[in-house]
């Protein structure tokens, strides 16, 4: 038995009837119209427009929307783009095999055969944007739809393209319910939207959201070939052409646009190679520094040598000294180890403490039962390991993994209530590093026991902010008979600033947390650039970023 013929689908009004010259040129020239169908709405072309696209490519099916039937705000001159669903969903209904959706401003660039193997394979094709749903999305409509919010941080899928198997009931479901939305203004446009509430597309990211995050639909590796380093080489996008221009000019528009995007995508690799692989543009960008100082003493700085710097630091005592382990990022190397030095001594030579061969930061320390245990920040490995320590200060074996499959910084533990907490900062899913969340878990023992998932975590706590505000910015300690949480403010970059959070609530069910006034005695975490304190006894500790 053949697989069905592919249907392709597309429209256009007046202002975009030329763009389909090109599209339709192109893809025929790229074999998308062997063994498949190809039908185009007309949304509100001229005569002569249809006509000379009938004459050009007699291979077309022609449909047409009766938009009296519709609610006013389908006509495309209202640029909600409700039509859109509207479309697909008339022929989703209707097809038994894929269905391919094109914007008409798309040029194919190479032949379909991996798309339509994975619509075939997974049901649904979609490109990657940049930015994250909740800035392409207003948060109300999200919630609406039910995207859950530790998924808002994922990258945004573009419309412009869209893969769809119309056999799969799941993605038929899919389509209907984009469709079904896409009635209601308020939904696919909000009257107090975000500026960059980005319509139907908004409504398809709330959707798939949940779905996508949890592995239930399977999207390509594949980026939209805007604004990108690793664009997709299936087709081009956004090719704009005014209705007039002339037919013997395509050839120079099609130049134009592969150009241009030639240079913004080499820009961008640029600048992704700086990041990688130029420490000295990584030195001219990021800098921190430690800073301490004890009771009323003068505030003392710990340098780090040239190449390096130091962050997230936290103290221990041992054997009557008072020791700083810290983040010693290797600009050269591109990535942190951990290291350690005594206080007595801070300009002393440091003792390299832990490499597990991946960026390492955020050096948690806490006893149990007489043994010295860490949590370090091992994100890129994908687990949260807790590591014990065989002699101090620089010995080290893992003891077991807490979380698998998670990228966690930034994470704490301590006890309270008769129970040991644990406080982490969870990577929303896809989020290409923007997006974190406040995950919380809990056990009866912290070395060997079962952690325990709080509801909290579903609820996405802290997702709403890009650069890194909620995350955990030291431990968390008691003042006065409150429970206080250190977390980054980090609003227009990273390492901005920190500030202090009561946590009134914390229970196995709940848990609730509001803005505290800065305990006595550190006040310079109010200082631009303080991004990270910690205390023991009387002596204080923090980190400040200089260069961002």
């Amino acid at each position: 038995m053949t697989d069905p013929q592919p249907l392709y689908v597309t429209g256009a009004d007046a202002r975009y009837a030329r763009c389909l010259h090109q599209l339709f040129g192109a893809a025929h020239r790229k074999g998308w119209t062997r063994d498949a169908q190809w039908v185009v709405y007309d949304l509100g072309m001229t005569l002569a427009q249809r006509t000379s696209l009938t004459e050009h490519f007699p291979w077309l099916r022609w449909e047409t929307l009766d938009f009296e039937t519709l609610p006013p705000h389908y006509p495309p001159h209202h640029g909600n783009y409700a039509w859109k669903p509207e479309v697909i969903w008339r022929e989703v209904a209707a097809a038994q095999g894929p269905v391919i959706w094109m914007d008409s401003a798309n040029i194919p660039l190479a032949r379909p055969d991996a798309m339509l193997a994975h619509v075939r394979d997974n049901g649904l094709y979609l490109l990657r944007g940049q930015a994250p749903i909740q800035e392409r999305c207003n948060p109300e409509v999200l919630d609406r739809l039910g995207a859950p919010r530790w998924t808002w941080g994922m990258r945004e899928c573009v419309t412009g393209i869209v893969g769809l198997d119309a056999t799969a009931p799941r993605i038929r479901a899919l389509v209907e319910d984009w469709a079904n939305h896409a009635r209601d203004l308020e939904t696919i446009r909000p009257t107090q939207r975000i500026e960059r509430h980005m319509n139907d597309q908004a409504v398809m990211n709330a959707l798939i959201a949940g779905p996508v995050c949890r592995g239930e639909i399977v999207l390509p590796e594949e980026d939209v070939d805007i604004s990108s380093g690793r664009p997709t080489r299936l087709l081009s996008t956004r090719n704009k052409l005014k209705p007039d221009f002339p037919l013997w000019a395509g050839f120079l528009a099609r130049a134009y646009y592969r150009l241009h995007k030639r240079i913004d995508q080499f820009l961008y690799r640029l600048d992704d190679f700086h990041l990688d692989h130029n420490p000295f543009w990584r030195m001219y960008k990021e800098e921190f520094i430690l800073h301490y100082k004890t009771g009323d003493g003068p505030t003392k700085t710990i340098k780090a040598p040239f190449g390096h710097y130091y962050a997230d630091p936290f103290l221990i005592e041992e054997n009557g000294i008072l020791w700083a382990f810290f983040e010693d990022l290797n600009y050269f190397d591109d990535r942190a180890a951990l290291s350690a030095l005594p206080l007595i001594d801070p300009q002393g030579r440091t003792i390299p403490v832990l490499d597990p061969g991946v960026h390492t930061s955020f050096p948690f320390l806490f006893r149990h039962e007489g043994d010295l245990y860490m949590l370090p920040e091992t994100g890129k490995n994908g687990r949260l390991e807790l590591w014990r320590c065989s002699h101090f200060p620089a010995e080290w074996q893992r003891h077991r993994v807490i979380l698998w499959d998670v990228n966690a910084a930034d994470s704490v533990l301590f006890e309270h209530d008769g129970r040991f907490w644990l406080l982490t900062s969870l990577e929303s899913p896809c989020p290409g590093g923007m997006y974190r969340y406040l995950a919380i878990f809990h056990s009866d023992d912290p070395v060997n026991g079962d952690w325990i998932a709080h509801p909290i975590n579903e609820k996405g706590h802290d997702v709403t902010a890009r650069g890194g505000t909620g995350r955990n910015a030291g431990g968390v300690f008691r003042h006065e008979g409150r429970l206080l949480r250190a977390v980054q403010d980090s609003t227009a970059y990273y390492g901005e600033g920190m500030a202090f959070r009561e946590i009134v609530t914390l229970t196995p069910e709940a848990f609730e947390e509001r803005p505290a006034e800065t305990p006595p005695g550190l006040e310079m975490s109010e200082d631009e650039g303080v991004h990270h304190l910690t205390r023991l006894g009387d002596t204080i500790i923090w980190d400040q970023r200089t260069r961002h």
